[in-house]
């Protein structure tokens, strides 16, 4: 699904001028995997705290 941002303020304009390309899979995929490490160290670190605070207070 390639989405396209158009130039639509000249209403005489027969062409519509595309001012920014969709992203590539490539970077699509990139974001994706990157969001997902993020979203994976946001769950674990707090997790992994509280497993060595608990063998702390053992």
């Amino acid at each position: 699904m390639a989405v396209r941002i158009f130039d639509l303020t000249e209403p005489q304009s027969t062409r519509l001028k595309v001012l920014e390309a969709a992203p590539s899979r490539r970077d699509l995929r990139r974001t994706k995997q990157r969001y997902a490490l993020v979203g994976v160290t946001v769950v674990a670190v707090p997790f992994f705290a509280a497993l060595v605070a608990l063998g702390a207070a053992h």
